[in-house]
């Protein structure tokens, strides 16, 4: 290798979510990414790999390596296949932009085809960095936006709850568990000791707890600290739920 060629450490990402999809995986990142540094002669430092980690943080074990490994300038050239395998928040982007710019260590993109070494490449950085965050809100959007359209139609959000089960995509009392549930709140407010309820029915002191908390048992659904009418039926009387919570 001569004083010229400089070394690169390639870095990939793939969420949990991400690994079923297509052309997402590490392996094909980094054969990308191989090919890239074979094609201009670059000599490849090392592979930074984090497999199941999501690009909203920059705490991943690959990042903080390569980032340590970066201020002690062990390569040249940090080399990702698309820059949101990188980051997806602009902030932590230009961050560390900023701060590999200070060490002379350059970022380039595969696919984006980006060079920081010019004006135009770091423009078109940030330009990238700015549609990276764009796509994360609006997936942030729509997952809110079909939260609110279950809320609408009274539909839980979450696993059935104790006493509930999902009946063609509906919460409906459990046949085996609905009438335990009335007991446990109607055990509760007689006075019982919580460890008492817990050994009857084989649950903890924390499930016990969340139960006699949990306003879907009256037929609502919480979403954002606001409670919405449900579609499904109540399990206790309202009167029985605010005595037992009448002090919180």
């Amino acid at each position: 290798m001569t004083s010229q060629t400089p070394n690169v450490a390639i870095y990939v990402r793939v969420s949990t979510e991400e690994q079923a999809k297509e052309g997402l995986s590490v392996d094909a990142q980094i054969d990308k990414c191989q090919a890239f540094c074979k094609a201009r002669g670059w000599e490849i430092y090392r592979v930074y790999k984090d497999a199941g980690f999501s690009a909203g943080k920059m705490e991943r074990p690959a990042m903080e390596l390569l980032l340590r490994d970066a201020n002690e300038k062990k390569f040249q050239i940090i080399l990702v296949y698309k820059i949101d395998r990188f980051s997806r928040k602009l902030k932590d982007l230009i961050m560390v932009l900023e701060d590999l710019k200070q060490k002379n260590i350059n970022f380039t993109s595969v696919t984006e085809q980006i060079d920081t070494t010019s004006a135009m490449g770091e423009a078109f950085f940030q330009i990238i960095g700015v549609f990276a965050q764009l796509e994360r809100g609006m997936v942030k959007e729509r997952v809110k936006l079909a939260f609110e359209r279950k809320i609408k139609l009274g539909e839980s959000l979450n696993r059935a709850p104790f006493g509930y089960i999902y009946q063609n995509k509906k919460l409906v009392p459990d046949p085996e568990n609905a009438q335990n549930l009335k007991e446990i709140f109607e055990l509760w407010n007689a006075g019982i000791n919580y460890k008492e309820i817990c050994n009857k029915f084989g649950i903890s002191k924390s499930s016990v707890y969340q139960i006699v908390k949990n306003p879907i048992y009256l037929g609502k659904i919480k979403y954002k600290d606001k409670l919405y009418k449900g579609k499904h039926k109540p399990l206790i009387s309202e009167e029985l739920f605010n005595e037992i919570n009448k002090n919180e």
